[in-house]
């Protein structure tokens, strides 16, 4: 059995890597600025993006808002909010722990409130600004033969059915503490194995089962291309280095929960 499963597989794995490539959604922008974005590529995957070395370098305390859903965002219809919350999360925490590991200290919230009623830290050197462009889902038969696929057939790349993929559009900036931007990426993929998104096994558990299991799992694709970006522009230079405390990244849930919660003066949504 195991032998057929892997006869079957060769097929999928070829056409999966070389019909499935990064893909885009024409929305418009939620960038500050799109002039000093340049042609680039992260993981195979074709992007546009910007930075600054030595403004990034200077930077080690970052604001983090929860990951936003651009207003004109390309998306499939039928989508509960809740399950776009859902994806928000995912990404929030995804794009935490990725600036963690890139050496920032990042924060979710911010601690005070300026006089003109703007929210602020005094020891904030740039917020991160990222919004989702796109959603496409998976179809969740395909899905599911391909996670199975996975975990049969043992190996480093987990084959993949190209039929039914879903897809991810993320944008994000950097800004520092005057508003300029020095930083900033747009991306988009499918999720196929040539962009090396996706653990395919069904030890992911339900949730590798839904209709948005792709853009789950293209999440920390999107954040793994911000994180490499920043990576990159930093190395070489006298970088400040700082710590986000453990279990940081984990406010996101109630964060975004709260914003989809009504006020007492707003009707719910």
């Amino acid at each position: 059995m195991l032998r057929k499963t892997r006869t079957l597989a060769l097929p999928i794995l070829v056409a999966a890597g070389t019909a499935a490539c990064s893909t885009s959604f024409e929305t418009p922008t939620t960038l500050s600025s799109t002039e000093r974005l340049a042609p680039g590529e992260r993981r195979l995957l074709a992007v546009e993006e910007y930075a600054d070395s030595a403004a990034l370098a200077e930077m080690g305390v970052l604001y983090l808002p929860p990951v936003s859903i651009a207003p004109q965002a390309d998306i499939d219809g039928d989508l509960a909010p809740a399950r776009l919350d859902d994806v928000r999360v995912r990404l929030s925490r995804d794009v935490c722990q990725r600036l963690a590991r890139a050496g920032f200290d990042v924060r979710p919230m911010l601690s005070g409130m300026s006089h003109s009623g703007e929210a602020h830290d005094a020891d904030i050197d740039g917020e991160v600004q990222a919004a989702v462009s796109g959603i496409r889902r998976n179809n969740i038969a395909t899905t599911g033969v391909s996670r199975l696929l996975g975990a049969a057939v043992p190996g480093p790349l987990n084959p993949r059915v190209p039929l039914g993929i879903g897809a991810l559009g993320v944008e994000a900036e950097i800004l520092d503490r005057d508003g300029r931007q020095v930083a900033a990426i747009r991306w988009a993929s499918r999720n196929h194995l040539a962009s090396g998104g996706g653990v395919t096994t069904i030890l992911d558990g339900p949730d590798a089962f839904t209709n948005l299991a792709d853009v789950m799992d293209l999440s920390s694709v999107f954040a793994d291309a911000l994180g490499d970006l920043v990576d990159e522009a930093r190395a070489g230079q006298d970088t400040v280095e700082t710590e986000t405390p453990r279990g940081t990244c984990d406010a996101y849930r109630d964060l975004v929960d709260a914003d989809a919660t009504p006020g007492p003066d707003m009707p719910p949504s």
